[in-house]
């Protein structure tokens, strides 16, 4: 950083508090903060939710949030706040909008101003086509919407930008494309720049340097653990396979009366072995999701075959014909010892608890319905021990949903998960919603449960780094299909494939090689799904879904041109 006296009287640091403190009643939100952002320089403060980080911009923006005082002093030259969750109204025409705010500060008729945020939608990498300043925003796609706010930043020009959770919600190799050309125009335009948002939001990669606020101090950030807590152990024979299967959900009759679907799965093969954890990678719109119930059934799948332990699991589930035989059988097939074996860990566990019953009586029925070998009066040990397990006190078998925290219910969860004894744990990202250190503390449990229980785990998550730091595999999936799979390590190393590639580059906080929007899964491209954003494309892309190809051994990759260099 530039020491502030050599850049001379005129030109002080525009960003400069001293002994900055902010109480919320007798909390300290922020205590005694020095800080001082130069021209050009990008900084980015990550905190869990509730650290103070919002606070701190209100303050830097003089606007303090309802019921904080502040002491000591902050200077800041004219800037710009883009709130949290980029605030726009969500029914006015963006042109409109753009007239306000940036007329307001330049003074500009409607004409002048929409020409600026056309320049500024060019420093956002937004192609004209794209442009439709006479939509309102809740007709725009999200990464659309954030890239028409830093637009209008750009086109004001603040000498200072201050941004809380910018494209937060947006994919990660989205978000990250977006926050590096943002950073890009603060450099060559001189602005400061304060990005604020959680650890994992990746907005360390684009910023010159990085504070935490924890414990209300601005502090050097801790970097992320990057390899798992204890070696993996080398699983065992593969139990559960998983062969051609598809998806598909009926739409809405044709023109002509034709029936429709959509297919968002698309033939997948895989094999689960025994103490394997698989990773399932993607962004929104992979079905990385829909694979993973489509694992346990929920709902079975349209098209292929699940089989756990040589039974088709999709035989199974299906409903028994009128008259069968077995279908006075409450166990026919074999489902509830399916349904034992092969567990799911949800997004949101508190809404899969029913509100109306403790957690304690809930576990009770799951007993009582998978495993109904276990003796009643032994079954309040056998709950106590779950939740010990997941990280929780016995107590909290009294308690009720709406008294958990997001954490509690995850970890409740967790021990709901293992109270029949699986031997498989199907997680669908379920630490989503917890803070980074709650994710940690969450994740470290699960993984210790895995370890002890010797179970397989399928973990469904668009967290690049942290689900391949604790597996086996990986599956890389895209529009509903596999497109590298191959052992963590390699994955985590050496991709092959451009999406694996830039999902990789955003988590490391680098720019992604991937330009433009995913395309809806409605208006899917022929050919490769990527093509349309991938550096690679050829002509050839668009005439041939690529297959799946083994290019070493245990390494596969659906790409016609995986190993020709961008430029080539």
């Amino acid at each position: 950083m530039k020491n502030a006296s050599v850049l001379g009287a005129a030109k002080p640091a525009p960003v400069e508090t001293e002994a900055l403190t902010l109480m919320l009643g007798d909390r300290v939100l922020l205590d005694r903060a020095t800080l001082l952002v130069e021209r050009g320089q990008v900084l980015a403060i990550t905190g869990g939710a509730g650290s103070g980080k919002t606070a701190l911009l209100g303050a830097l923006a003089g606007q303090l949030p309802a019921g904080v005082d502040m002491a000591g002093s902050a200077r800041i030259d004219g800037h710009l706040l883009i709130a949290q969750g980029g605030r726009l109204a969500p029914r006015r025409p963006l042109a409109l909008q753009v007239a306000e705010v940036v007329g307001h500060h330049l003074g500009l008729d409607l004409r002048s101003s929409l020409r600026r945020m056309a320049d500024g939608l060019d420093r956002m990498g937004v192609p004209a086509a794209a442009r439709r300043f006479d939509l309102p925003p809740e007709q725009l796609p999200e990464q659309l919407r954030w890239a028409c706010l830093f637009a209008m930043a750009v086109a004001v020009g603040p000498a200072v930008l201050l941004a809380d959770a910018p494209a937060a919600g947006l994919d990660p190799t989205v978000r990250l494309r977006l926050l590096h050309r943002l950073a890009d125009w603060a450099r060559a335009d001189g602005v400061a720049l304060i990005l604020a948002g959680r650890p994992e939001d990746g907005l360390a990669g684009p910023a010159d340097r990085v504070l935490a606020l924890r414990r209300a101090r601005l502090l050097p950030a801790n970097p992320a653990r990057t390899e798992p807590l204890t070696p993996l152990e080398p699983p065992g024979t593969a139990r559960l396979h998983a062969r051609g299967v598809g998806m598909s959900y009926p739409l809405a009759p044709g023109p002509r009366g034709e029936a429709r679907s959509l297919a968002v799965l698309h033939g997948i093969d895989l094999d689960l072995r025994t103490g394997e954890t698989l990773v399932l990678l993607g962004e929104t719109g992979s079905a990385k999701a829909t694979l993973a119930r489509s694992l346990l059934c929920l709902p079975p799948p349209t098209a292929g075959a699940v089989v756990w332990m040589g039974r088709d699991l999709m035989a199974t589930a299906a409903p028994s014909a009128a008259g069968d035989a077995r279908g006075d059988d409450p166990d026919r097939g074999g489902l509830r010892r399916a349904r034992r074996d092969l567990q799911p860990l949800f997004p949101d566990p508190a809404a899969s608890f029913d509100p109306a019953m403790t957690l304690g009586a809930q576990f009770g029925l799951v007993l009582e319905s998978l495993r109904p070998d276990i003796a009643a009066d032994r079954r309040d040990h056998r709950i106590d021990e779950a939740l010990e397990e997941a990280g929780l006190r016995p107590e909290a078998a009294l308690r009720w949903p709406s008294a958990l925290s997001v954490a509690e219910a995850a970890h409740a969860g967790l021990a709901r998960a293992i109270l029949s004894e699986p031997r498989v744990l199907v997680a669908d990202e379920p630490a989503s919603r917890l803070s980074a250190e709650e994710r940690e503390t969450f994740l470290d449990t699960l993984m210790a449960v895995r370890d002890r229980r010797r179970l397989s785990l399928v973990l469904a998550t668009e967290r690049y780094d942290e689900g391949l730091r604790d597996a086996h595999r990986g599956v890389v999936m895209l529009a509903g299909r596999v497109v590298e799979s191959a052992d963590a390590g390699t994955l985590r190393t050496a991709p092959l494939h451009p999406y694996s590639r830039a999902m990789l580059a955003a988590a490391q906080g680098e720019r992604p090689a991937l330009e433009g929007d995913a395309p809806s899964a409605f208006a899917q491209p022929a050919g490769c799904p990527l093509r349309r954003r991938c550096p690679l494309a050829r002509e050839f892309c668009a005439q041939a879904i690529p297959t799946l190809e083994e290019v070493a051994p245990g390494h596969h990759v659906a790409c016609h041109y995986w190993d020709t260099p961008a430029d080539g």
